[in-house]
């Protein structure tokens, strides 16, 4: 008698893991497609204190809005949001779409030679080499200053006298 309300009891837990009752009776088992060729875009979403923002965008009045689910003051009305999927429901200008997540496209182009330098007019064009050298010069310099400064803020901080640079020191 036990083993018996035991399965019972197996058999209806697999039909709500398959019918839970918590979906519209409908629903349960749709999946819905995301319009196509829609004139919104679902482009990211933002989690802040005061609740989720999604961004969308109108590809023909080119301009976006980021918007709380159920805000019926914007010009988009996100109806639901579906996380499993990255995909909202949007009321836009009399029309319903479910619009997935769109995806960054990012394009790689074929590395450019340096421009040259212009000199003008009585000047003599500097190399891009010779232009790189000063910048490391400089660069260098720059970091040889922060150094000293820095020792400087140190020795102070500890109470020592501070020791005077080095003429070199400083790469000039």
């Amino acid at each position: 008698m036990l083993a018996g309300a035991s399965l019972s009891w197996a058999v209806s837990l697999d039909d709500l893991v398959q019918k839970s009752p918590f979906l519209p009776g409908d629903q349960a088992g749709a999946v819905v497609a995301p319009t196509e060729n829609a004139l919104v875009e679902f482009r990211g979403m933002i989690a802040t204190k005061d609740g989720v923002l999604f961004g969308l965008y109108d590809r023909t009045k080119q301009t976006g809005a980021w918007v709380r689910k159920d805000d019926k003051s914007a010009d988009f009305l996100v109806r639901s949001y579906d996380q499993s999927n990255d995909m909202v429901s949007v009321d836009y200008q009399g029309q319903k779409f479910n619009l997935t997540l769109s995806s960054s496209k990012i394009g790689a182009a074929a590395p450019s030679a340096p421009m040259p330098v212009q000199a003008g007019p009585g000047q003599s064009p500097v190399p891009v080499a010779a232009a790189r050298v000063d910048d490391q010069r400089r660069l260098e310099s720059i970091a040889a200053e922060v150094r000293r400064r820095r020792a400087l803020r140190q020795g102070a901080a500890s109470g020592v006298a501070p020791q005077p640079a080095q003429a070199g020191a400083t790469g000039r």
